[in-house]
């Protein structure tokens, strides 16, 4: 396992910025820690790592419910949100959860859609709102499981507990963004870099694709179906 440190240190070297004999300048150590952290953010908003995501449960009364931090304005509490990823749906008694389909706002309101989609849009910093239609609100007294990914924040000691092929990915990336933020390396070093990132990542997502194991079993305390059509047998597989 590495920390964050270590990846730090690793990137400055290969980016030219630093090798790895010297030590790191406390003003770039700084900078690369805020483009790593930006770096685990852009891995978690593209799902090629779902070790950082949360969940929420709660019963919408209303059609627009604001998830975020303060416990004063926001009807969902949820801490770290940094961006909703996905919501599903159960009625009482139920142990299985029945995914939404999302619509983007500009569609939200149209007739065309069904009652049981959901959409949101940001509201403030790590604030949302989570749109519902008002038959889904109604009726019952739907349960609704919000999964998001969670806010970055990582300090240079942290361990980073994830698989070596995508701490390396995580260490391609940041090595390329910092031969940007401090440009001692030629552009073709740099086009070395941005191709070898995006080269890992392109083995990681087919690797996800061809490697899905489904089985009867629940993931979560979803059904198999469930799982299926939730995609968390991938995460379940791979984080």
């Amino acid at each position: 396992m590495s920390n964050v440190r270590d990846i730090i240190i690793e990137s400055a070297s290969r980016a030219n910025v630093c090798s790895r004999k010297r030590a790191l300048p406390e003003d770039i150590f700084q900078g690369m820690l805020n483009l790593f952290n930006g770096v685990m953010q852009e891995m978690s908003n593209k799902d090629y790592i779902t070790a950082y995501q949360d969940e929420v449960d709660f019963h919408p009364t209303k059609e627009k419910i604001l998830v975020g931090k303060d416990a004063e304005t926001d009807d969902v509490i949820a801490t770290k949100i940094q961006m909703p990823k996905k919501a599903l749906y159960r009625t009482n008694g139920m142990l299985d959860w029945i995914p939404m389909e999302f619509e983007a706002y500009e569609r939200f309101y149209s007739c065309t859609y069904s009652d049981y989609i959901v959409s949101w849009k940001p509201s403030g910093e790590a604030e949302w709102t989570i749109m519902f239609k008002p038959r889904f609100i109604k009726p019952t007294n739907y349960e609704v499981k919000l999964i998001f990914n969670t806010v970055m924040e990582f300090k240079d000691d942290d361990v980073i507990n994830l698989p070596v092929p995508y701490v390396e990915l995580i260490t391609r990336e940041l090595a390329y963004k910092a031969a940007v933020k401090w440009p001692r390396a030629d552009e073709a070093k740099k086009n070395s870099l941005r191709e070898e990132a995006d080269s890992l990542a392109r083995d990681l997502k087919a690797a996800n694709a061809s490697n899905k194991i489904i089985t009867r079993e629940g993931v979560g305390g979803e059904s198999y179906m469930g799982a299926l059509m939730s995609g968390s047998f991938v995460s379940a597989r791979w984080c």
